[in-house]
C-alpha cells in the first residue's frame, strides 16, 4: 500500500474498480481510493452492474 501512495499526486485522476468496500487495513484499493481523495484527487470509481463480491 505504501508505494501506491506516490501514484494519486503524480496524475490528475485515478480510476479504481472497487465495490466501496472499507480498508479495514485489508483492501488496498480502498486505502488507496481514500488517499487519492485525501490529497485532492480526482477519482472516478468504476463498478460493473451486476458485479459482486466474492468471500
Amino acid at each position: 500500500m505504501r508505494a501506491g501512495q506516490g501514484l494519486p499526486i503524480a496524475f490528475a485522476r485515478v480510476l479504481a474498480v472497487w465495490d466501496g468496500s472499507p480498508s479495514g487495513g485489508r483492501d488496498a484499493t480502498a486505502h488507496l481510493v481514500a488517499f487519492a481523495r485525501s490529497s485532492g484527487v480526482d477519482v472516478e470509481v468504476l463498478w460493473p452492474d451486476g458485479a459482486s463480491r466474492r468471500g
